[in-house]
């Protein structure tokens, strides 16, 4: 089976970004990985709700929303509405963890995906509990905030840990891998069952997007 590629909003310039998405909306690329920042959560700032309303107008595809905010918890409703299809939440953002389950079950409620995300820094046992309230979970393989940073490696031990988790309590997430994924570590990625992947340097890189996105899908 082909994996998903969801293509990051993060590489192009705010002002490059809507010619972008046009592209990427004449290729095979399954979803458009709209990355939100604050500027306080990680140090980089993108766009807002309206933004991804804009964005929502250029393209046919499913918009995968990352918040990477410090406050996600009343941003959540307007993002679904101006047209996230998945809209995933940061574990660290939520010193209150009850607030976070919550959080995870009103992205539901206003119907879309939930998705849960969590820092290399971040131990896996701490998120597994809440498997059983998403929808995707989406697994940070670089620090968050920067576009084009290298693979972190440990990655693969912790994606074993979190897959054999969900195979013992029989429970079915989307698991997304987010952050310097190319067509090198892929096809491991692929191999432990990874079924979507973000591609944001290396796909804004490539001189002809449709054929790296066909081929990428086709490791």
């Amino acid at each position: 089976m082909s994996i998903s590629i969801s293509a990051s909003t993060n590489p192009p310039k705010i002002e490059d970004l809507p010619n972008y998405i046009k592209k990427l909306d004449k290729t095979n690329v399954d979803y458009i990985h709209c990355d939100v920042m604050d500027g306080k959560f990680v140090e980089n700032v993108t766009f807002n709700h309206k933004m991804l309303k804009t964005i929502n107008t250029l393209t046919t595809k499913k918009l995968d929303v990352h918040l990477m905010l410090t406050n996600p918890s009343g941003k959540i409703k307007k993002y679904i509405k101006n047209g996230a299809d998945i809209v995933t939440i940061h574990y660290e953002a939520y010193k209150n963890k009850k607030k976070l389950l919550k959080d995870l079950l009103n992205i539901r409620k206003f119907g879309a995906f939930a998705g849960l995300s969590f820092n290399p820094s971040t131990n896996v046992t701490e998120i597994l509990p809440f498997l059983y309230f998403c929808d995707m979970l989406l697994v940070m393989s670089v620090v968050p905030g920067k576009s084009g940073q290298t693979f972190i490696s440990e990655t693969f031990d912790r994606l074993k840990q979190i897959i054999t988790f969900l195979k013992s309590q029989e429970i079915e997430v989307i698991i997304e891998v987010d952050g310097g994924v190319n067509n090198q570590n892929l096809p491991k990625l692929k191999q432990l069952g990874v079924n979507s992947v973000v591609m944001g340097n290396f796909l804004y890189s490539s001189s002809n997007l449709s054929k790296t996105i066909n081929e990428v899908k086709a490791l």
